[in-house]
C-alpha cells in the first residue's frame, strides 16, 4: 500500500465558468508545439527570463541551445557537468508561486531517461561525452542540446498541465547558463559561447459545450520537479531530509559529490576514492521501507527499470514504475522522511553535497 496519508486539493482552476470532462476534453481538444522566438545567449554565468503564451492548457517545455564553443590556445578539458549542465538553474513558476520546478540541467536529462525507458539520445551535438573528462581540441565545436521539462505528469491523462489562457495567468521560465568554469576543469578561460535559446511549448486548445463552459481536463493536482543540496562534511551516513510538502512523491533521484565537479558513485567499478556505499530511505524515527546495500543493488534495479545506469550517477527510487498506486509516498503523512546514502570511508571530503530531486503531485 502507498506509505502516508494524502489529501487532493483542486488549485489549478480557471476563473471562468468551466466543467471538468476528461473525455470531452480528449474528444474535441487539438494538440499545438510551438516556438514563438529565440533569445541569444546570455554571457556565461548570466540568465534570461521569458514568459510563456497565454494559451490552452500547457503540458511541456522542450529548451534548446543551438550554438558553438570556441576552443583557442590551447585544449579544453570538459568537468562532470558536461554537457547538460550548461544549464545551471531552470525555473518555473505561475503566477508568482516558484516552487513548481527547480532544477538544473543534470537534473533534466536525468529524469528525461527515466520517464522514457531505454532513452538514447541521437539528435543532440556536442564534443566528447556525457559526464565529461574529454579533451576538446582548438577550433570550433557545434553544440546542439535539449532539455525537456515535464509540466504534466504523463503526456496521456495530461494530470499536473497549467490552466494557462486567461490574462490573470502568467506562466514565466528563468534560465541561468553555466560559467565555463562550471564546464570545463582545465583551461575554462580558452573558451567561448555563443548561440540562441529556443523554447518550444506543447499546449492543448480548450473547446466549449453547448452551454458556453469551457471544457478541461482533471487540473487538481499541480506537478512539482524540485531539487536541493545538502552540505556534508566527512564520511559515513548522511542523513538528508526531504522537502516535506502536502503531495504524493513519484520519484527521488539521489547523488553527491565530494567536490565541485567530483561527483560519488554507486556503481561497482567506483573506486573507494568516490564511492556511495549504501542508501536507505527512512520515516517516523525507525521505519525503513527501502534499503539498499550495497547501494549498487538500486542501480540493478534502475538498470532493468531503464536500459541503463541513469546519467550523473544518480540513483532513482521509482515509486510510478511498477504500481503507482501501492507504491506512492504520500508525504503529508509521514514524519521525519529523508534519505540516507553512506559515504565510503576512502572518500577524502572537501565540499561534499548531496543532491535530492523530489518529482512530486500536489
Amino acid at each position: 500500500m502507498a506509505v502516508g496519508t494524502g489529501s487532493e486539493t483542486l488549485q489549478n482552476i480557471p476563473n471562468v465558468n468551466f466543467v471538468v470532462d476528461p473525455p470531452a476534453f480528449f474528444a474535441q481538444t487539438s494538440k499545438n508545439v510551438a516556438t514563438p522566438k529565440s533569445r541569444s545567449t546570455p554571457d556565461p554565468g548570466g540568465f534570461f527570463t521569458e514568459a510563456l503564451p497565454q494559451a490552452g492548457v500547457v503540458s511541456k517545455i522542450l529548451l534548446h541551445f543551438v550554438g558553438e564553443i570556441t576552443v583557442v590556445t590551447a585544449a579544453a578539458t570538459s568537468s562532470a557537468r558536461w554537457p547538460y549542465g550548461l544549464l545551471d538553474a531552470f525555473q518555473l513558476s505561475a503566477n508568482g508561486q516558484n516552487d513548481l520546478v527547480q532544477c538544473d540541467g543534470l537534473d533534466l536529462h536525468a529524469l528525461r531517461f527515466v520517464r522514457y525507458p531505454s532513452y538514447d539520445e541521437s539528435v543532440d551535438a556536442f564534443p566528447g561525452t556525457v559526464g565529461g573528462g574529454d579533451t576538446v581540441a582548438t577550433g570550433s565545436h557545434d553544440l546542439h542540446l535539449t532539455w525537456e521539462i515535464p509540466i504534466a505528469m504523463d503526456d496521456t491523462t495530461l494530470v499536473g498541465s497549467l490552466y494557462a489562457q486567461s490574462a490573470a495567468t502568467n506562466l514565466q521560465v528563468r534560465a541561468a547558463v553555466a560559467t565555463m568554469a562550471q564546464m570545463f576543469s582545465a583551461n575554462p578561460g580558452n573558451v567561448t559561447l555563443s548561440g540562441q535559446w529556443y523554447i518550444t511549448t506543447t499546449f492543448f486548445d480548450i473547446p466549449v459545450d453547448g452551454d458556453g463552459r469551457i471544457i478541461i481536463p482533471d487540473l487538481s493536482q499541480l506537478h512539482g520537479i524540485n531539487a536541493v543540496d545538502y552540505p556534508f562534511t566527512s564520511v559515513g551516513e548522511v542523513r538528508t531530509p526531504l522537502i516535506r510538502s502536502a503531495g504524493t512523491l513519484m520519484r527521488l533521484l539521489v547523488s553527491a559529490q565530494r567536490a565541485a565537479n567530483n561527483p560519488l558513485s554507486a556503481l561497482p567499478a567506483a573506486t573507494s576514492a568516490n564511492k556511495i556505499t549504501d542508501l536507505r530511505l527512512e520515516y517516523g524515527g525507525n521505519r525503513r521501507p527501502y534499503v539498499f546495500s550495497p547501494s549498487s543493488t538500486l542501480l540493478a534495479i534502475n538498470n532493468q527499470h531503464y536500459g541503463a545506469p541513469v546519467p550523473y550517477d544518480r540513483m532513482v527510487l521509482d515509486f510510478v514504475r511498477e504500481n503507482p498506486l501501492r507504491d506512492r509516498v504520500l508525504m503529508q503523512g509521514v514524519t521525519e522522511l529523508a534519505a540516507v546514502p553512506t559515504i565510503g570511508s576512502g572518500v577524502s571530503v572537501t565540499d561534499g553535497r548531496v543532491r535530492l530531486v523530489q518529482e512530486t503531485l500536489f
